[in-house]
């Protein structure tokens, strides 16, 4: 009696509580964010109100949206889990722009039980609301749910398709809108425009203009297409053709913010920086984020620095504000203080390692973003015998496989702990074997090569992993004064790792984690560890290369001379690079630029300092050069 005593006041506080959800979906929170799942009706109960759920979705169809929404509340307030009524609410949420209450309602959504295909579809609508949100890793799950579910909707494989590549899994989402538009039967000018840009994210160019030039015959009016083809070109060093593209779009589309804003970073690219600023000349506080960073780009050029970090300050408030990225702090140092914890001498010194020679060797490049990473690649891929292969297959991608090839219910990294049990002696050689069969796919294996490039953003993370499947391959870590890696990073619109990009006190912090992640690495471990400075690059560019050359274990004789190398334009066989699109010759505009701005605005650096003046010690650098 007792329980059943609980049971009916419980109901009765429900039915009393009348205060709204906080996600915004018109429901009381007992019957929404907050409800109670075990008391909703049971499948007679809402099978007996479904005939009025279905009055809902005809009263929605016929367009009477005041009467679809008031129905659908009604009758979720009699049982929250009546799928009708939930999808009529959503769909006018999602109408009204009520993006928690949206997201709340698709996940509620996805989450009820049902018929393959009814599940099917929740868990699609619901990974289609995370990639309108630039959310992959949320829409990932659902997404795959979906594909599982129904495997032959051509839908379904699209969006995963889509979630894949803009996770980085380039080879994974290609498959997906390949078998998109198998179970099609047909060409779709939309899924072959997606398939262009992801063959185009895996510097396979040439392939990927064929497919653009088919999907936008299919759909000439895909603006979106038009602007990768444009990139596709230009990454090819069609710079006519591409501009070309792009000011036919504006022709035809003259108030696309998308095609403008490339058309003004192919301006900055080719250095018209007056170019930059007539072409994004509305008043800054009607700009997007990646405008404001792009005319800030150019008034730097032109030597107004305060208005240029006025441009990038604005551009970070919207970021931060508009778009809700903020710093991932204490996730980022929980994962770096778990890193510390397992790679350390004693727990990584009996572990196996993978003992032949690699068939290439892999080449690792380290570097914060801007540090100049990049700019070593494209100068690395000059020299015969090395080939670029930048992020197209990280180390990373091996930490999820780690634990069913291990035959481990633990996750990475603790499942390497299997490599000491049984047959685990031959786990590296099998990552190694997995992860050189991805770059070989990729076409990097060509003949004469024998150097690939890795300059994964993540490698900061896998010096541990690395060990054990390359003993000894090189790391080569750029560095660059603190200061101007601060500046140079102010002014981008990238998303970077942990969402640091925000501020420039998120930079900083970052900046710290990640060198004190490699110090501790360099500690723990015996790496073949060569520091290469980005003023050394940019002011002797073939003398650091040779040393670089040298390091790797190549003969530096085979290094360009400084003048072929200075110019920095000869391409490279595919796979194409995407940083290679925007290379321009070798410059020293950003040697110590921090010293302008802080000479003309000394609060900018305030805040960072403390952070930062230990690392600018450490690494050797001094206010008049390192």
């Amino acid at each position: 009696m007792g329980w059943q005593r609980t049971g009916v006041d419980t109901v009765t506080q429900q039915k009393l509580d009348d205060v709204l959800c906080r996600c915004g979906s018109g429901l009381r929170r007992v019957r929404c964010c907050d409800a109670d799942i075990s008391a909703w009706p049971g499948g007679e109960a809402v099978d007996a109100l479904d005939a009025q759920g279905q009055e809902a979705v005809k009263l929605f169809n016929e367009k009477k949206y005041v009467e679809a929404e008031a129905l659908a509340l009604k009758l979720l307030d009699l049982a929250p889990n009546l799928r009708p009524a939930l999808r009529v609410l959503f769909e006018i949420r999602k109408a009204q722009k009520r993006g928690t209450a949206e997201e709340a309602l698709a996940i509620r959504l996805a989450a009820l039980p049902g018929a393959p295909a009814v599940r099917a579809a929740a868990n699609l609508l619901l990974a289609q609301y995370y990639v309108g949100q630039g959310r992959y890793a949320l829409a990932r799950p659902p997404a795959a749910e979906a594909v599982m579910a129904t495997p032959r909707d051509a839908t379904a494989q699209h969006v995963l398709g889509v979630v894949l590549t803009e996770s980085g899994a380039l080879q994974a989402g290609e498959r997906h809108y390949r078998r998109a538009l198998a179970v099609l039967g047909r060409d779709d000018g939309v899924v072959l425009a997606n398939l262009a840009w992801n063959l185009k994210l895996q510097g396979r160019l040439d392939d990927a203009v064929v497919i653009y030039e088919q999907a936008l015959a299919l759909r000439p009016d895909n603006r979106r297409g038009q602007g990768g083809y444009a990139q596709a070109e230009f990454a090819r060093g069609n710079r006519e053709k591409a501009l070309r593209l792009l000011d036919d779009g504006l022709a035809r589309w003259p108030d696309d913010r998308a095609l403008r804003l490339l058309r003004a970073m192919a301006d900055l690219a080719m250095g018209d920086a007056e170019a930059v600023l007539a072409r994004l000349s509305n008043a800054p506080e009607t700009l997007l984020s990646a405008e404001l960073c792009t005319r800030g780009q150019a008034l730097a050029r032109l030597g107004r620095p305060v208005e240029a970090v006025q441009h990038y300050a604005t551009a970070k408030l919207l970021q931060r504000e508009r778009h809700g990225q903020q710093y991932q702090a204490e996730a980022f140092a929980a994962k770096a203080e778990a890193c510390k914890a397992y790679f350390t001498a004693e727990r990584v010194q009996p572990l196996p390692r993978a003992v032949a020679p690699p068939a290439r060797q892999p080449v690792f490049l380290l570097g914060f973003a801007r540090s100049g990473s990049s700019l070593l690649e494209q100068l690395l891929g000059q020299v015969p015998g090395f080939a670029a292969g930048d992020e197209f297959f990280p180390v990373a991608e091996l930490n999820e496989i780690i634990p069913a090839l291990a035959g481990a219910a633990r996750d990475y990294p603790e499942a390497l702990d299997h490599a000491l049990v049984g047959d685990g002696w031959a786990l590296p050689e099998r990552l190694r074997q997995r992860y050189e069969e991805a770059r070989n796919q990729l076409g990097l294996a060509r003949p004469g090569v024998q150097f690939i490039t890795d300059r994964s953003a993540s490698n900061h993370w896998q010096l541990g992993l690395i060990k054990l499947l390359f003993p000894d391959a090189p790391v080569i870590h750029v560095l660059r004064h603190p200061l101007d890696v601060m500046l140079s990073n102010l002014g981008q619109d990238r998303r970077l790792e942990a969402n640091c990009g925000v501020s420039m006190l998120a930079l900083a912090r970052h900046y710290a984690l990640v060198m004190s992640l490699i110090r501790h690495f360099r500690g723990q471990l015996t790496l073949r560890y060569l520091p290469v400075r980005y003023e050394d690059l940019v002011s002797d560019t073939a003398a650091s290369l040779r040393r670089v050359v040298e390091f790797a274990g190549a003969d530096p004789a085979a290094v360009p001379p400084e003048a072929v190398l200075r110019a920095n334009s000869a391409m490279p066989p595919g796979p194409v690079p995407a940083h290679f699109s925007g290379r321009e010759a070798v410059h020293g505009r950003g040697l110590y630029r921090h010293r302008a701005y802080q000479t003309q605005m000394p609060a900018l650096f305030a805040e960072v300092r403390e952070i930062l003046d230990p690392w600018i010690a450490e690494l050797g650098y001094r206010e008049d050069g390192p």
